[in-house]
């Protein structure tokens, strides 16, 4: 259940999400398995899995959602095959070369056949809510994964007024002017960044298990090249790497903040109350102080 990424949205109005709207809306759109003909269903499931029939779980001002996406594999080799397989019966017995729409057909034929026989494959897609600061956090790296979640949550509750997080700062040139002078309180860079030349996209260079101090850096910063990824560790408890977007992958808590959640938990349920509420407080705290160091919100919408 710890989050492994951060997609964070800002909600530019308020809007009712108490969780006894959220149950019921989030129960009309429950997920529901793929059919014969379905290449995918998506749809809404209780975070605690089957320890629990609720869509929601609500714990200190934060509400956790999880929606699952099921689809079907067809191997694109495979598809490819069967087509040409039947492309040359047809070919064959037609004494002709078929034309290229004709071969979509055939294609489209193809993919209803094997549809109904083929494998699935799901995934889940977990996020909270911070009514209080007016937050939507979702746990994926993938910009199109967060979309896709927005679009079905805007799709069950009617509207879903939210923006990418973005700040005053400039990101980059605040994370490049860490890298060459200091760092923050609270932040301490880890050994991962990335550095782009604004003149030339392409021009890049990625450092993983590197000292970010080293002169080898240093000549890069002043050869004009800007820091737009970089890996920090937030007071000794959260490490992450943070894009110039302000989005967080490779997110790890540390031991210290895992025990904080062992206690005398009795059941999965209880554990995952206890997880949850010690993950939103920390990062609450962390996004707290990283919106506060790249400038403060920028509310312009």
């Amino acid at each position: 259940m710890w989050f492994k990424n951060l997609r964070i949205y800002r909600f530019t109005k308020n809007i009712d999400l108490s969780s006894e709207r959220l149950e019921s809306e989030l129960a009309e759109q429950s997920f529901k398995p793929c059919n014969n003909m379905d290449f995918s269903r998506y749809g809404w499931v209780s975070p605690l899995g089957k320890d629990s029939e609720l869509f929601t779980h609500s714990c200190g001002g934060y509400t956790m959602l999880c929606a699952r996406k099921q689809e079907k594999i067809l191997p694109p080799a495979a598809i490819n095959e069967m087509v040409e397989e039947k492309v040359t019966d047809f070919e064959s017995a037609q004494s002709r070369n078929i034309y290229r729409k004709e071969k979509l057909t055939i294609k489209e034929d193809v993919i209803h056949t094997l549809l109904p026989r083929a494998l699935t494959r799901s995934s889940l897609t977990y996020a909270y809510i911070d009514s209080k600061n007016q937050l939507l956090v979702v746990d994926t790296a993938s910009t199109n994964k967060a979309e896709e979640f927005l679009e079905h949550l805007r799709a069950t509750l009617g509207s879903l007024p939210v923006v990418p997080l973005s700040c005053h700062g400039d990101a980059a040139n605040i994370m490049t002017h860490w890298l060459k002078d200091r760092m923050p309180n609270g932040f301490e860079l880890d050994n991962e960044c990335e550095l782009q030349n604004p003149r030339e996209s392409k021009n890049i260079v990625r450092c993983k298990n590197q000292e970010l101090e080293s002169a080898e850096i240093s000549a890069h910063l002043k050869a004009g090249k800007r820091v737009v990824q970089l890996a920090l560790i937030w007071r000794d408890a959260i490490r992450f790497v943070i894009g110039e977007d302000i989005s967080i992958k490779r997110l790890r808590f540390e031991e210290i903040v895992q025990e904080q959640a062992q206690g005398e938990a009795d059941d999965r349920a209880t554990q995952f109350d206890q997880d949850f509420a010690v993950m939103t407080l920390q990062l609450h705290e962390m996004i707290r102080e990283l919106i506060e160091q790249f400038g403060g919100p920028d509310k312009e919408d």
